[in-house]
């Protein structure tokens, strides 16, 4: 199976969507085979344990909502459970005006798409709950976390739309990453799995505080989106056109990655010339 053809510069809701039938094709045996149906897999329940008692957010179950734990507070808390929180995840993408650029095979803001839109299917395939935040040059956007496959298409959706807006936004200014951290530290339910797709661009002084603060409350992975050019910068002065600026100097090799280990951040780098997945080759 292959994917649809698009432009590099474009993220294709065909294409994400494509993806989850590649995913499918490769699911851990006694899931349910496609993506229509349900799943014979195990399921997100209610489990045995109480892990905490948190605020209510959009798409939760209100038969969860803790009756005692409201009226003390005076605001809907919602029981959550140790099964529940576990199979949650949050994908992040980083659509900020350096991600949109790319010299070989799609943008880097396209393989982050398409690469969270892997981590997101693996994810509701399994029996999981799927979320998404989108961050621009001038807005987050946030999806909360809901089950089934209708969680997936409607992060497809809004990743589309998003990055097409993000390619015609006039050119402006742009948070930290060290600022994203802390939105998902705020929006988070503690223990959800995140996932964020990056360049690692502007991290921002804090980036590392921010990052080991999220990491207490939440698993975190970061893929790293990474250029051929960035792989393998050529020698010699160049003159380069970023996000609407022309740039003059030399490649220099990215330490990204470095400045993640050192850190302790668990991170995978991605390629944005590889294929999406070997079938999609």
């Amino acid at each position: 199976m292959s994917l649809p053809r698009a432009s590099g510069a474009e993220v294709s809701l065909d294409r994400l969507v494509a993806i989850g039938g590649l995913v499918a094709g490769k699911h851990p045996p006694g899931l349910s085979h496609g993506l229509a149906g349900g799943l014979s897999g195990p399921r997100r329940g209610e489990g045995g344990d109480l892990f905490d008692l948190r605020p209510f957010q959009d798409g939760d179950d209100l038969r969860r909502i803790d009756p005692a734990a409201t009226a003390r507070s005076g605001r809907p808390q919602v029981r959550s459970r140790h099964e529940e929180v576990e199979h949650t995840l949050l994908l992040v993408a980083d659509f900020r005006p350096p991600m949109l650029w790319g010299t070989r095979g799609r943008f880097r803001s396209v393989a982050a798409a398409e690469a969270l839109a892997v981590e997101g299917w693996r994810a509701v395939l399994a029996g999981g709950r799927v979320g998404a935040m989108i961050v621009t040059g001038s807005a987050i956007e946030m999806l909360a976390p809901r089950p089934r496959e209708t969680a997936m298409l409607r992060a497809a959706g809004a990743f589309s739309c998003a990055h097409a807006a993000a390619l015609d936004a006039p050119e402006a200014g742009y948070d930290s990453l060290a600022v994203l951290l802390e939105a998902i530290s705020a929006r988070a339910a503690p223990g959800t799995a995140v996932k964020i797709a990056t360049g690692l661009d502007a991290p921002g002084a804090d980036f590392g505080r921010a990052a080991a603060a999220l990491m207490q409350k939440c698993p975190l992975e970061l893929l790293l989106i990474r250029d051929s050019v960035e792989a393998t910068p050529p020698t010699g002065r160049f003159a380069a056109l970023i996000c609407g600026r022309i740039t003059r100097g030399r490649f220099g090799t990215s330490v990204s990655a470095d400045h993640l280990a050192a850190r302790c951040i668990p991170h995978r780098i991605v390629n944005a010339a590889d294929p999406v997945l070997p079938e999609a080759a």
